[in-house]
């Protein structure tokens, strides 16, 4: 591999260095990078699509292909060029950001020269970022969340001037028995301060009458001794299968969000920049769901062995399976009668 870390190495100097001598060293982030030999071949592709259609001026399908060449394999060069065709795209803030990882990275390897070089190019940046701050008159609502085109936003950051890429961005608001609010935040041009005041969230409707309205009811009316509760068994073993299939998707939710997570930090897996952060909190809520659907599935898979082994042969009992959907929730009410 050392010939294309020359060819990468060559290549990545050339985006306005050619007045810095830098050392020649490995562009991985760090000893005990993971990333197979398949990865690899892969990123040294991408970067190398990526560089000749920098060249072309074709930055729009340039950065795709450079971002997920560092996600393969990070290196402090494909974080350098990445950075320098967000600028070209005119998206400073994830440029300034960007330098500053490469910097940081490279620090961390011994590249002074490469660190001061990137630390220059987001200094540069620095007074063109714009900025948006998110307000809400609901800060004190248990369970608040905002999100930024998605992502969550930390409580420590309301309030705080962000920066951000020039463009539109939809900033979302909702907390449990609140509706939810959404707006499109316009950030037009570069040194932009854009301040979003979020309003008092609206009681979402009362869920009794919200359920009254949805509510429907199965109902499983059995003539044969012992077959209801039989019945209810399965209906509750079903319910916590899919508890696990549920706590399964959530597991794998929260694995990719941790996994997205270590882009966002380029020196330690624990230590990230404000979108890092953001994407573990994901990535620790999505878990916990994860656990407690688990737990919940395998309890209800119990609860109807336990109901099918034990149902008398004489009883002749009704079933009721109810679905409910409101205040923000939806689930299925079980009812029995022996």
């Amino acid at each position: 591999m050392q010939g294309s870390r020359v060819r990468r190495f060559v290549a990545r100097t050339a985006m306005g260095l050619s007045c810095v001598v830098i050392p020649l060293a490995t562009s991985h982030r760090a000893a005990g990078a993971d990333a197979s030999l398949a990865d690899k071949a892969a990123a040294q592709t991408l970067f190398d699509e990526g560089r000749k259609l920098m060249t072309a001026g074709k930055f729009n399908e340039a950065c795709p292909k450079l971002a997920e060449s560092q996600k393969l394999d990070p290196g402090v060069g494909t974080q350098f060029n990445l950075s320098d065709c967000y600028e070209k795209l005119g998206q400073t803030a994830s440029a300034w950001a960007g330098f500053l990882e490469a910097a940081s990275a490279a620090k961390a390897m011994g590249q002074s020269d490469r660190e001061k070089v990137a630390r220059e190019r987001a200094a540069t940046l620095a007074p063109r970022l714009s900025k948006i701050t998110i307000t809400s008159a609901s800060a004190s609502l248990p369970g608040l969340e905002i999100k930024r085109d998605g992502v969550a936003i930390g409580r420590a950051l309301w309030g705080t001037a962000i920066p951000v890429d020039p463009g539109s961005h939809l900033i979302e608001a909702s907390a449990p028995g609140k509706k939810p609010w959404q707006t499109n935040a316009k950030v037009e041009g570069e040194k932009a301060n854009v301040v979003v005041s979020i309003p008092m969230l609206e009681d979402a409707p009362p869920e009794a009458a919200t359920a009254q309205a949805s509510t429907s009811a199965i109902v499983a009316d059995t003539g044969s001794p012992g077959r209801g509760r039989r019945t209810l068994a399965l209906v509750v073993g079903g319910v916590g299968i899919v508890g696990l299939g549920v706590g399964t998707a959530f597991a794998l939710s929260a694995k990719a969000k941790k996994d997205d997570s270590l882009l966002n930090c380029p020196a330690s897996p624990n230590l990230c920049n404000a979108t890092g952060v953001n994407q573990r909190n994901d990535a620790r809520s999505a878990g916990d769901v994860a656990t407690v659907a688990f737990g919940a599935g395998v309890i209800l898979i119990a609860t109807g062995v336990v109901l099918f082994v034990t149902a008398p042969s004489g009883e002749k009992p009704r079933a009721m399976i109810v679905p409910s959907v409101g205040g923000g929730s939806a689930g299925l009410s079980l009812v029995g009668a022996y």
